[in-house]
């Protein structure tokens, strides 16, 4: 994947620089609550010449325009395949609210739920395939998708956000090479140890950048899952507090930030910044997005191919789970159109229905590393020899990779709330401030808490 490429991505779907106003309101901003009709599944469409309509953001679009010319060509419908520019997240909000004619969108999983409370998406309760998809569904990726004891959506993508990379080249230098960390204490003691042996004058990149909630807050998540710090319970309620052990958490982060062990920019770098710097080489280890490791595999978008491999999990996991999702929207639609829209959300979330093979998600999975929410894809002799052409040693790392995703952490309790990125907001502004010691960590965990129970009581899950 080019870096341009994936920086679109990135900003097309909202992950870097989402602004949620008020999530929680959703279902009070437009008309009415919208009902969602119950009843039995629904049966596959036998006829042709439906009018759908699905909305995208602007990720590879030759690709999916490929692949709705297939459906189309499958099933004789016409799709109105468009591709929303800008603040996606934003955008789909005021069409879902708007009743506009959506049978098919683009989401991230932390958005459903209000959509969900709104009444503005179906569900997949209906779907004649429902029971199969979830079988074969990760159980992680089944758990996020699962609201209220409802299916919400088909997995567009599943991957670890805070997945750990380390550069052999760095490693090497330092005499450490096949030496990993099995936990973030070690890993700490590792990358002080190689700037004491002059390996690399900054040898850690962490998630400390700076985004309105997915940057800083995402690595404070990710950490405190992995380290098994309780931060969120049933309905979002808060766990943590100035005794918690994210208090120590945090002082070791300001102690990497003190000792220059990580950029000093780090906390000003946008998503393409954090991205490029890993990229440029000279660093050892850096969590990342799962299939950026291809990225950094790619001549022409990397300095460092061949050099960049997964660290291997031994004991503690590293990073969280992150997903996509295909949506139905909700507009008044009747059965019949229901079932088309559930039609076109099994060719791409699913089994083709006339092959009842993944072919689009393992499409997906070959050509851009693009994981899905299923091991029969992730897993599959079709991914594992496309990744073969560009990972380091495949024999031994394709195995750390798929360990990634066997069982991955993930972090339900807060992003099945609708006020969790209002929450991540805050946090944003509040998590640098224990990094550069302009605030105390234990005020920083305090501010953290009091404004989780402001909204955890003013909203509820």
């Amino acid at each position: 994947m080019q870096l341009t490429s994936r920086r679109q991505f990135l900003k097309q779907a909202g992950l870097a620089g989402l602004v949620m106003g008020a999530p929680p309101l959703l279902s009070a901003c437009g008309p009415g609550r919208r009902v969602v009709r119950g009843g039995k599944p629904l049966t596959p469409p036998t006829a042709g010449h439906a009018q759908l309509s699905m909305r995208i953001w602007g990720a590879y679009p030759d690709f999916v325009t490929k692949q709705v010319a297939g459906y189309e060509q499958a099933y004789g419908d016409h799709v109105d395949l468009g591709v929303i520019a800008g603040d996606y997240p934003s955008l789909l909000t005021n069409l879902l609210r708007q009743d506009t004619h959506i049978d098919m969108a683009y989401s991230l999983w932390h958005m459903p739920q209000a959509y969900s409370e709104a009444g503005w998406i179906h569900d997949y309760e209906r779907f004649w395939a429902k029971e199969d998809a979830e079988r074969e569904m990760l159980p992680a990726v089944r758990k996020a998708l699962t609201i209220n004891g409802r299916l919400i959506g088909l997995p567009y993508f599943a991957f670890v956000n805070g997945a750990l990379f380390a550069n052999t080249d760095v490693l090497r230098k330092a005499n450490l090479e096949g030496q990993y960390p099995k936990t973030y204490d070690e890993l700490y003691d590792q990358v002080r140890l190689i700037k004491k042996r002059g390996a690399s004058d900054t040898p850690y990149l962490p998630s400390f950048w700076s985004a309105p909630w997915f940057g800083i807050p995402f690595g404070f998540i990710q950490e405190a899952l992995n380290r098994n710090i309780p931060l969120f319970g049933n309905g979002g309620e808060p766990l943590f507090d100035e005794k918690s052990q994210v208090v120590d958490m945090l002082r070791q982060w300001r102690a990497l930030y003190r000792e220059r062990l990580v950029p000093q920019g780090v906390l000003t770098f946008q998503e393409s910044d954090w991205t490029e710097a890993f990229a440029k080489g000279g660093i050892a280890y850096s969590p990342q997005l799962q299939y950026d490791i291809k990225t950094f595999a790619t001549p022409g978008s990397s300095q460092v191919v061949g050099k960049i491999v997964p660290v291997p999990q031994q004991g503690q996991k590293w990073g969280m789970l992150h997903i996509g999702a295909y949506l139905i929207g909700n507009y008044g639609q009747s059965d019949a159109q229901l079932a088309q829209a559930y039609n076109l959300a099994q060719h791409f979330g699913y089994r083709n229905r006339r092959t009842n093979k993944f072919e689009v998600p393992t499409a997906w999975a070959s050509n851009y590393y693009l994981t899905q929410g299923y091991a029969a894809v992730n897993e599959s002799p079709e991914v594992a020899a496309a990744v073969a052409t560009w990972l380091p040693d495949p024999e031994k790392n394709w195995p750390v990779l798929k360990d990634y995703l066997a069982n991955p952490q993930v972090a339900t309790e807060l992003f099945h709330t609708s006020w969790g990125p209002m929450w991540m907001n805050y946090a944003s502004h509040e998590l640098p401030k224990a990094v550069d010691g302009s605030e105390d960590p234990k005020t920083v965990v305090r501010n953290l808490r009091t404004k989780a129970e402001s909204l955890f009581n003013d909203f509820g899950h």
